[in-house]
């Protein structure tokens, strides 16, 4: 159960899972309240939209989740990253970084919204 209009930010550069994650946070009451293609785009529009908790992918073109995320922490502390990558050799790097949970790829749907869910928590 998401909670009705909690913002979360979608930072992916694969347009496929860009659709997945925003028909399934949807489908659960959350608001997208951006999604972006890369880490540069991503730190432009959270600018403009912030949101409280961020899907942040790694491996993107222009600027990487962890730079993204050190650039957007830096600006907002209070925002939730929850990184997802393939490669877990960055995992201690992006807890460091301040992410508050980190996703190996491939994940479920359901791990995903339960992540969410728990990050959500501290965002009332």
């Amino acid at each position: 159960m998401g909670l009705t209009l909690l913002k979360v930010a979608i930072v992916d550069d694969e347009p496929d899972l860009q659709r997945l994650y925003t028909l399934a946070l949807s489908s659960k009451g959350y608001d997208i309240a951006f999604v972006a293609n890369d880490g540069t785009d991503a730190v432009e529009k959270e600018h403009s939209t912030p949101a409280p908790i961020i899907i942040m992918d790694h491996r993107m073109p222009t600027k990487n989740g962890m730079e993204a995320t050190k650039e957007i922490l830096s600006e907002r502390p209070d925002t939730k990253i929850i990184f997802v990558s393939a490669d877990d050799a960055v995992e201690k790097e992006a807890k460091e970084a301040g992410a508050v949970r980190f996703l190996k790829k491939p994940i479920s749907l359901k791990e995903l919204l339960h992540n969410i869910e728990e990050v959500a928590k501290d965002c009332k």
